[in-house]
């Protein structure tokens, strides 16, 4: 995955991330647009001028006032200059801690990022901003002779707003980034979120069904511009918004129809269904596979959010460890002659509940740990990734395996397979009998309901030939007779054909689908949180000291992409290069590699090395962070 495109010179690539056009439009009398990362609206009177989102373009020496929808630093960036020389600054009260506590907040989360189930954005600052007034839904804001209406508009953020103007008799909407052109949103892994009683992690998109009932409260005002915050200006609102709602809502009723997240908890699809698309909506559920109920083959145990299978003369082998109830269970069947040793442990995936105590039963029952080469770094260092729900403890001396690579062990034969399911960190592992017998064990990647992809942090590739695509074709080529095993469901299940192809032609619509939602020329932009980021993640120094970080960058798109990278540092730290181009292949990763020097004077406590990122028409400001945290 680590290679860049070498087959032209350098500067044909560049010459389409050099030039990134910035333009401005007068669309009102006294309203103008600057767009180019961002858009900042200007509203002139008398002289004096009133800005919306920022200055990207830096066309202006002050402004009076500047209205901000949300926090997110990838667009607050535009306007923290005009703050910082004196313009009143309003922003939403319910992200009151974001624009006044970033020092802490990301002091906190340098802690709290291991066992994340929240996943929310990290795309906030760290640096406090002088903060006027803070308004919520009903207020409003007046400037000169012009009331800005505030409407409460949570959906790419929890908590942001819109702002309302009548302004030369049309009616201007200040949305942030609720809506993205016609009818599209920026991407979707921004929308993952908690909903009544399900966890973040859970929450496949789960804003967006804010998102419509924020679209809808803006169409009710009948705006005759939509100003986004980034992306074309709207000048047919409502045919806009009623594209994006119905586009959402086909997205979605394409998920719930295939998650395994039915199998254990169907009240939570029907709370998500409802959310989202309304109670009255049908959806068309996939019927469960076929469930083993009794007589599983006799050498197969689940225990906890672990499998063991046994061999004929009681000795053992581990499908993952994240429990010490695991742990006390294995040394009971010891205990009681039903086991005799354990002599292997394998990890499906990375995520904590499988893993916490890897390194405990390695220790108990001195065994050697299997994976796929897919999953030595994250498991060797968690720290370095920026994840969902990562373990705090490295898990070091793995025997690695490649895929497809079979092993003998007593009468079994074991397969050893790269599962990109439910995390594209995911490994599967078949034992087969010489009669016939075979499971999959297949970690949590499918329930008999479908697809584990209901965290978009755990990056769920939508390529051909990759990500669920993969694993379906791995089925597929399974003998009839093998059955699967999910680590957190102890019945047995096999699909059908028909199924397989079932969930192969409903990812495919769900690609159909994303690419009128998304604005980006691959989906996986949209999808992938972590298509940009820093390695490692987080990591610790001395002052005076050097640290090397360094961007990768996963080019989703189907043709070679230039990329120029651009590190931002704060007082304290100098960085070399300031700026690094890197042409990359299609679908591959390529990356460059930047020094850091720490001064002897630079502060104490977690800072952020920050990344702008140019390719193509987008300009991406402050888009990843790296955090490096300075010991006392």
């Amino acid at each position: 995955m680590n290679r860049c495109c070498r087959h032209k010179p350098i500067w044909t690539f560049l010459l389409s991330v050099c030039f990134i056009p910035c333009s401005s439009q007068k669309i009102a009398q006294h309203v103008r647009i600057s767009s180019r990362a961002v858009n900042g609206a200007f509203v002139e009177n008398n002289g004096k001028t009133l800005v919306v989102y920022g200055d990207p373009n830096k066309e202006i020496n002050k402004a009076e006032m500047v209205l901000f929808t949300d926090f997110r630093r990838d667009v607050v960036w535009a306007g923290r200059d005009l703050v910082q020389k004196g313009a009143l600054t309003i922003a939403p009260a319910a992200q009151k801690a974001y624009f006044t506590k970033g020092d802490s907040i990301w002091s906190e989360f340098g802690r709290k990022r291991f066992h994340d189930y929240s996943n929310q954005t990290t795309k906030t600052g760290i640096i406090p901003i002088r903060v006027h007034r803070f308004v919520r839904g009903g207020d409003i804001v007046k400037w000169r002779d012009i009331d800005f209406r505030v409407l409460n508009t949570p959906g790419y953020t929890r908590g942001s707003v819109t702002y309302i103007a009548d302004i030369d008799n049309k009616r201007f909407a200040f949305s942030g980034e609720l809506i993205y052109g016609d009818g599209m949103i920026f991407d979707l892994y921004s929308f993952q979120d908690s909903l009544r009683g399900i966890d973040g992690y859970h929450g496949y998109a789960a804003r967006v069904g804010q998102l419509v009932s924020s679209l809808q409260l803006i169409a009710d005002q009948k705006p005759d511009f939509l100003i986004p915050s980034r992306g074309p200006i709207i000048n047919n609102p409502d045919s806009a918004i009623q594209k994006l709602i119905h586009r959402i809502h086909s997205l979605y009723e394409n998920y719930l129809s295939i998650t395994a997240q039915r199998w254990n908890h169907t009240d939570r699809m029907i709370t998500m269904k409802n959310h989202v698309l309304g109670p009255s909506a049908p959806v068309d559920w996939m019927p469960f596979s076929s469930v083993i109920e009794k007589n599983p083959p006799s050498w197969y145990r689940h225990i906890n959010s672990s499998n063991l299978v046994v061999a004929q003369d009681s000795s053992a082998f581990l499908i993952d460890c994240g429990s010490k109830k695991v742990i006390e269970e294995l040394i009971r069947l010891k205990q009681s002659g039903r086991v005799k040793r354990i002599e292997g442990i394998f990890i499906t995936h990375y995520h904590d509940d499988h893993t916490d105590f890897i390194n405990e039963a390695v220790k108990e029952f001195g065994c050697p740990v299997y994976v796929t080469k897919e999953l030595k770094e994250v498991l060797e260092d968690p720290a370095a990734f920026h994840i969902a729900c990562l373990t705090t403890d490295p898990i070091p001396n793995l025997t690695i395996m490649r895929d497809g690579q079979k092993m003998s062990w007593k009468e079994f034969t074991l397969t050893f397979r790269y599962f990109p399911g439910q995390t594209l960190y995911h490994d599967a592992l078949l034992f087969q009998k010489a009669n016939g017998e075979a499971i999959f064990f297949i970690g949590d990647s499918f329930s008999p309901a479908g697809v584990d992809d209901y965290c978009f942090q755990n990056r769920n590739f939508l390529h051909p030939e990759t990500g669920y695509f993969y694993c379906l074709d791995v089925l597929k080529k399974l003998p009839d007779h093998v059955l699967l095993s999910n680590q957190h469901i102890k019945p047995l299940f096999a699909f059908s054909r028909p199924q397989l192809d079932h969930m192969t032609s409903v990812l495919r619509e769900r690609n159909t689908i994303l690419k009128d939602l998304l604005p980006w020329d691959d989906v996986n932009f949209g999808t992938d949180d972590q298509w940009i980021r820093a390695y490692p993640y987080g990591q610790k120094t001395m002052r005076g000291e050097t640290v090397e970080c360094t961007v990768k960058i996963f080019n989703h798109s189907d043709v070679p992409k230039a990329f120029v990278v651009e590190p931002k540092v704060s007082n304290g730290f100098s960085v070399r290069p300031t700026t690094s181009p890197v042409v990359i292949a299609s679908r591959t990763e390529g990356e460059q590699t930047f020094k850091i020097k720490v001064s002897k004077q630079a502060p104490t406590g977690v800072s952020l090395l920050l990344f702008n990122v140019k390719f193509d028409s987008w300009d991406l400001r402050e888009w990843s962070e790296a955090l490096i945290e300075i010991a006392e």
